[in-house]
């Protein structure tokens, strides 16, 4: 920068740096004007600027203050021996601003790294987040960055969204940086374990407990998480033996208890229990399971009532004692919360786990009561949401009532029958009054269609029926797949696509009304289209025609539900519904028009 012609094309270079975040730049001003130097160094910003002199050695010292300057020019004849003291070699200079350099931009990189991290997992589910961990990954290029805590919100951002793989491969990775020690680390290696043991390939459960044994051998004071984890490879590897080898089972018992003495826990509880029912000891003859059950009883109890309980962690292990306790209630009302948190498979299937080895191992009653059969439900409901590939033709399913209390049933699609139906019918039908089996032909179903606030959920239209059915499934999987056969076995005068005009006569013939600008006179806006004024052209009586643009799939379902609902209201104060009809890509509702203006209209004259 000494050189003043050519500032400019080099303060145009810095500029270009600075466009690609190359923000850290040092100038260089050989210090023979000190007024030249000062304003090179007001326009220099935020460069790091260096001024520096040359001995007669053509040493290089830098100068950066007025005092500096001053001794230089006072000390110029015997500068070699007398001027080091009052400057420093420009290399010693540059070097530790290197080193500052450094050292700040690593820092901003592990901190940048890790609120993207963090933005990914707030912002990003499934494969979408996957994606974003990736494109994180790639931008770890030196050791420098790659810290315990980036590594490990790496690791929970993978196990939140059950990426097991993505887990062993990162940190396998780091095991090949020689120069990085991170998989030393008793956090890390837990992980490593954890997600091995989840993954579950040829030999990851054997490799698991080898690290997780490595791990513990090397800690002083293990956390009851590290023993409980030893546990749960050991139970998983009881479970692939199809409950034979007695070995593992005994030594997860041993883990769990370990885990258990040092912090009691529901999770370690539980799997403790189960593991000694596995073993044969009954609550009816064990005192060791007696102690256990009033520690979990006591720990449950601090997380307040199940009302109170929000989380699905919380409910699950609310259900699951309450199965060890046998209390039928408890686990019925557990079960249908745990349902409405939607609770995420990988847990489930750890509930389902300890499920099956109580009904297994644990003496059940041969009780067919009324509440046995809603518990049996409840259990097929839950097992049904952790299976992938259910291909049955029977779904237990949720129907929402008008009280809004979700009942327990059973649908079938019988489309392997001479006469194709769709069956519904209620668990306990003994004890629920009124109707609670349904049988519907193709011709007397009007359509079908998902939620689109839960997509377990689908609602059912049926001909002959004053309500349509709110249909909750398992899974969505599992909703998607009923809706596809419902559509397979209807005929194409009764297919979901179809909205059908008045059932008791003759498609309505209309004509629009229009302004003397020839536009179609406009009654008003709603949520889903536009009603504009019309005539009935068999009696010229004046109606409303509310348009919907037919491309928009969103309001299929709010308009199914507006002409279930009108089409069987009759009453003086109600608008009367007319009919409806599919016409040039709009669907088109046709209503008694009213006159009087809008509700808010009469509203604001009054008020």
């Amino acid at each position: 920068m000494t050189d003043v012609f050519r500032q400019p094309t080099l303060f145009y270079h810095l500029g270009i740096r600075e466009s690609f975040s190359m923000t850290n730049n040092i100038v260089l001003y050989h210090n023979t004007d000190l007024k030249g130097a000062q304003l090179l160094k007001a326009t220099s910003g935020s460069y790091h600027f260096i001024p520096y002199v040359t001995t007669t050695n053509d040493d290089f010292l830098c100068c950066e203050n007025d005092v500096q300057r001053r001794a230089s020019e006072y000390l110029q004849p015997n500068w070699d021996n007398l001027l080091g003291p009052f400057c420093q070699p420009l290399v010693g200079k540059l070097i530790s601003l290197l080193k500052e350099i450094d050292v700040t931009t690593s820092t901003y990189l592990k901190d940048t790294l890790l609120s993207d991290i963090r933005k990914a997992r707030e912002k990003y589910q499934g494969e979408e987040l996957a994606k974003q961990l990736s494109a994180i990954k790639l931008r770890m290029e030196s050791t420098e960055v790659i810290t315990p805590d980036v590594i490990t919100n790496l690791l929970f951002s993978y196990r939140d969204i059950q990426d097991y793989d993505g887990m062993v491969k990162l940190v396998e990775t780091l095991k090949e940086l020689p120069t990085c020690d991170l998989t030393d680390q008793h956090s890390i290696g837990f992980h490593y374990a954890f997600a091995l043991n989840r993954r579950n390939q040829q030999g990851d459960r054997k490799k698991a407990l080898r690290v997780m044994l490595e791990v513990l051998a090397s800690f002083d004071k293990p956390a009851p998480d590290m023993y409980c984890l030893c546990g749960r490879i050991y139970k998983d590897l009881f479970l692939d033996s199809y409950c034979k080898d007695a070995t593992s089972r005994d030594n997860a018992i041993e883990w769990y208890s370990k885990g258990f003495e040092l912090q009691p826990t529901l999770y370690s509880g539980i799997n403790l229990a189960v593991l000694l029912i596995a073993a044969g000891q009954q609550f009816e003859n064990s005192m060791e399971l007696r102690k256990i059950g009033v520690r979990l009883n006591s720990l449950l109890g601090r997380k307040g009532s199940l009302d109170m309980m929000n989380s699905y962690y919380d409910v699950g292990h609310f259900f699951t004692v309450s199965m060890l306790a046998k209390d039928i209630n408890k686990a019925v009302l557990a079960a249908e919360k745990l349902f409405k948190l939607k609770s995420p498979f990988w847990y489930l299937r750890s509930v389902v786990q300890n499920l099956m080895l109580l009904q297994q191992f644990q003496k059940i009653s041969s009780d067919h009561s009324p509440k046995q059969e809603c518990l049996n439900f409840w259990m097929d409901i839950i097992v049904e949401a952790t299976e992938t590939n259910r291909n049955g033709l029977r779904f237990p399913v949720l129907i929402l009532e008008p009280t809004n209390v979700y009942q327990p049933s059973y649908v079938s699609v019988n489309s392997e029958a001479d006469e194709k139906t769709i069956s519904i019918w209620h668990v306990s039908s003994e004890e629920v009054k009124g109707i609670h089996e349904w049988n519907f032909t193709p011709s007397s179903i009007k359509g079908i269609s998902i939620s689109k606030c839960d997509e377990r959920c689908c609602f059912l239209y049926v001909h002959r029926n004053s309500d349509h059915f709110e249909i909750y499934f398992s899974t969505e999987a599992q909703c998607s797949r009923f809706c596809h056969l419902v559509k397979e076995i209807n005929d194409e005068g009764a297919s979901s696509a179809e909205l059908e005009g008045d059932a008791e006569g003759d498609t309505l013939e209309y004509e629009y009304e229009y302004e003397e600008s020839e536009e179609r006179v406009v009654l008003g806006k709603g949520t889903y289209g536009v009603v504009y004024a019309g005539r009935d052209l068999s009696n010229q009586v004046r109606i409303a025609i509310k348009e919907i643009p037919e491309k928009d799939s969103r309001y299929s379902q709010p308009l199914h539900e507006e002409i279930v609902l009108h089409k069987y209201l009759k009453h003086r104060n109600i608008v009367q519904y007319l009919g409806s009809v599919s016409e040039n890509g709009y669907i088109k509702i046709f209503m008694e028009q009213v006159p009087g203006g809008s509700l808010s209209a009469l509203i604001k004259s009054k008020w």
